[in-house]
């Protein structure tokens, strides 16, 4: 396995569940990962504070539910008597607020530490993990469960909704549904009663050398977080799921394990998949001979595979799968998960737009695949990417020039950390290579969205694409549209 490549900062809080949360400080508080976890101790009555390099909607609601925010990062921003700051691995072990904690001999715990504390006090604790869809699917999970009337707590790490929307804290002893996040290993360790396998592929090469680093890792986290008398939900299409199984056979001793997928082998097997229009259906058979009419209003076929994941996770907990199956109909997707884009609402000169955070190959195949059902008569695809780091598109270069090539029109963009014109050159060339009919390369995002504008005709998708701030572009689209739209008329 690789050395990871971001810093470490070592725990101070003891290696039982339960830490002190009831004043708590959180570095970094805007982030995706973060926001929510704060969300739900505000939500419980602890006395919350935090900071980030900026602000945004989600820090505004989260200082309604009186958190004490604060703008960059000060040692002076610590409380003296916080029982805890929280962290992630995107700050370094210099941080001032880190430092200040040190001196001051209060307990410094990673975000997974914190979220794994406040699953403990929950009767069900569901973890939702894999390479891809976590958030959809713990977005779907929440939501069936709530419209059921269970009042799940949950951390997702995108928005539902409103900002600030994706924590909760609901009744103190239910449902605690959480995405988990496999990228640093910090899911080794946690507990839970219900493990959601998404899928597991190669992902996150700072930190991990191939597949099977990531099946060794999940076998790691389930034999010393799953509950004995758990249950793990695992999708039967994915060959390091498909191995992960096995070796916990093998072993003699693993947990109870329910599949689902398109495979002929799964518990719960989708047929009949299709996505149109921005909807997307199926059929799914589940044990005993039910069979359920699967619909929802997401466009994708892989959104099929984590509503699967849903009802079989339903049916674990105890659930009516057919009254899941009937709520999953009000699901609109979570944040920028190929959701239409914020600043767009309805089409704009015969245009629509699209969000999209896929920064992975196989993200930006499915999310292209669901923009291509959304198509009018005649229209066409048209991304804008923004890789999120050089790194990254350097270790996926081909694989996203082969996805990128399932589009029109791309127009390729510059990362938050600086990626060079020669290495969005070579992107663009090889997309053409990999089949892609045109390719653009404007670094400024503003004017990339900007072209992208230009490029549309009426019938047309535009895909914001990519984990970093192109979405914040989203205006500049919707302006230059409007303005075309008016030349037009």
């Amino acid at each position: 396995m690789v050395e990871t490549a971001v810093p470490r900062i070592a725990e101070d809080s003891p290696a039982n569940r339960l830490v002190d949360l009831s004043r708590v400080h959180f570095i970094g508080v805007g982030g995706n990962g973060m926001l929510p976890v704060a969300r739900v101790c505000a939500e419980r009555g602890f006395a919350v504070s935090g900071s980030d390099n900026r602000t945004s909607a989600g820090l505004k609601e989260l200082a309604r539910l009186d958190a004490c925010v604060y703008t960059g990062h000060a040692a002076e921003h610590v409380p003296a008597d916080a029982t805890a700051v929280v962290f992630t691995h995107a700050v370094g072990e210099d941080n001032p607020e880190i430092l200040r904690a040190r001196r001051l001999g209060i307990p410094v715990m990673h975000r997974s530490t914190a979220l794994d504390s406040l699953m403990a006090t929950h009767s069900a604790p569901v973890a939702v993990m894999g390479t891809h869809g976590k958030s959809s699917t713990s977005g779907m999970l929440a939501l069936a469960l709530a419209r059921m009337g269970q009042s799940p707590s949950y951390v997702i790490g995108a928005d539902l909704r409103a900002p600030c929307s994706g924590g909760h804290a609901g009744e103190a002893n239910g449902v605690f549904v959480a995405e988990v996040d496999e990228s640093d290993h910090t899911h080794i360790g946690m507990s839970m009663r219900v493990a959601v396998i998404t899928n597991i592929g190669f992902d996150h090469p700072e930190n991990y050398s191939e597949e099977d680093d990531h099946v060794n890792a999940y076998e790691e986290c389930l034999r010393s977080g799953l509950h004995e008398a758990g249950t793990l939900v695992l999708d039967a299409d994915s060959s390091g799921a498909r191995e992960l199984a096995a070796r916990l056979a093998l072993a003699g001793d693993g947990p109870r394990v329910v599949t689902f997928g398109r495979s002929a082998s799964a518990d719960w097997q989708l047929v009949d998949m299709a996505s149109e229009g921005g909807r997307s259906t199926a059929v799914l058979r589940g044990p005993g001979g039910r069979e359920f009419d699967l619909a929802l209003l997401v466009a994708g076929t892989h959104q099929l595979h984590n509503a699967a994941a849903v009802i079989a996770t339903l049916d674990t907990l105890g659930q009516d799968c057919a009254q899941g199956v009937q709520q999953l109909l009000y699901f609109d997707g979570v944040q920028r998960r190929m959701t239409p884009a914020a600043e767009m609402v309805g089409e704009m000169a015969g245009v629509l737009a699209y969000d999209s955070y896929a920064h992975h190959p196989d993200e930006v195949s499915a999310d292209l695949a669901a923009a291509r059902s959304l198509v009018g008569q005649g229209g066409r695809v048209i991304t804008v990417f923004q890789p999120s780091c050089k790194s990254r598109l350097n270790w996926f270069d081909i694989d996203f020039a082969r996805a990128l090539a399932g589009c029109d029109e791309v127009v390729l963009t510059d990362s938050t950390d600086g990626v060079s014109r020669v290495l969005l050159e070579v992107l663009s060339a090889r997309t053409v290579e990999a089949g892609g009919s045109s390719r653009h390369v404007v670094l400024d995002r503003a004017e990339a969205a900007e072209r992208a504008a230009q490029l549309a005709r009426p019938g047309d998708v535009v895909v914001l694409m990519g984990p970093g701030d192109i979405v914040a572009s989203g205006h500049v689209l919707r302006a230059t549209l409007g303005e075309l739209d008016s030349a037009a008329a």
